[in-house]
């Protein structure tokens, strides 16, 4: 069986994606295929990523970041490799990053990268422990802090797509990602079926990846709000217990609805409920 792959999901960031690839190409364990998934970008990417000899590229339509994750990691499991290493364009791995993973990886185990952001802190937004049992209160029950980080790896059930270390026989349990998910929450999404399976997840002190882009506000209504109203809404319907599904998605609902400026703001909210509540997955 092949060993590693990585898994590149892009879309109009050609500059931030050389930088991805070129760490990737200098880790210290190395990697055996490099996938990248282009999503129809529009920048110079597809002209750029067919100079690149040594990279699988597959090149697809706008389907969002989860459905760049799902044809990445399906191509990369359908390809035999044991290991699968996944994250975006944004994301720049440390030459050792790789190889501090590996230190702790296992079937049961899935690794990520600490993250540091482009001020040289630390971005936290890992979750220690996800809530699913009380509708009145966030999902979110605790962020990982930097008094976290004293050993070598720090136990959060909710991980970001930003370097997961998955083995093969995660996909052969849980699936792929949510692919209809878009953006915002796959990840979550994701780590959720983990946690159902037993599956445990952390973050290791010394892999590190630096975030090439600041932290976004997403407090205010923009294209992504629809996504992120609905999809904590799908959390809640496919995994929460039967008072979560029942009252949390209203409680996300009104909060966003107090935020409204004008028609088209209360409609967006409006659709993402019912969209949300209706959703069926494809896992």
């Amino acid at each position: 069986m092949k060993n590693i792959a990585a898994v590149v999901v892009t879309y109009n960031r050609l500059e931030l994606l050389k930088k991805v690839i070129n760490g990737l190409r200098n880790q210290t364990h190395k990697i055996d295929k490099i996938f990248v998934v282009n999503n129809s970008s529009t920048d110079g990417t597809l002209e750029w990523l067919a100079e690149q000899k040594d990279l699988e590229v597959i090149t697809q339509g706008n389907v969002g970041s989860s459905g760049g994750q799902y044809t990445g990691s399906r191509a990369a499991f359908n390809a035999g490799f044991e290991w699968i290493w996944q994250m975006d364009d944004d994301v720049v791995a440390d030459e050792k990053c790789l190889e501090n993973l590996l230190k702790f990886a296992d079937k049961d185990f899935v690794v990520v990268p600490k993250r540091i952001k482009d001020d040289g802190k630390v971005f936290y937004n890992d979750t220690k422990v996800m809530n699913m049992t009380n509708p009145f209160k966030s999902i979110w029950t605790s962020i990982v802090q930097e008094e976290d980080f004293t050993g070598d790896t720090i136990l959060a059930e909710g991980i970001t797509l930003e370097g997961p270390l998955f083995h093969r026989s995660i996909f052969e349990r849980v699936g792929f990602v949510e692919k209809k998910i878009f953006i915002l929450a796959d990840d979550t999404e994701y780590a959720l079926r983990l946690k159902k399976i037993g599956v445990k997840t952390a973050i290791v002190n010394d892999a590190i990846f630096y975030r090439q882009l600041p932290v976004a506000d997403d407090h205010e209504f923009n294209w992504k709000t629809y996504y992120l109203i609905r999809n904590l809404i799908v959390l809640d319907v496919l995994h929460g217990n039967l008072p979560v599904r029942i009252l949390r998605p209203f409680g996300y609902a009104l909060v966003w609805l107090t935020r409204c400026k004008k028609l088209e703001d209360v409609k967006t909210v409006l659709r993402a409920l019912k969209d949300g509540y209706f959703y069926k997955s494809e896992n």
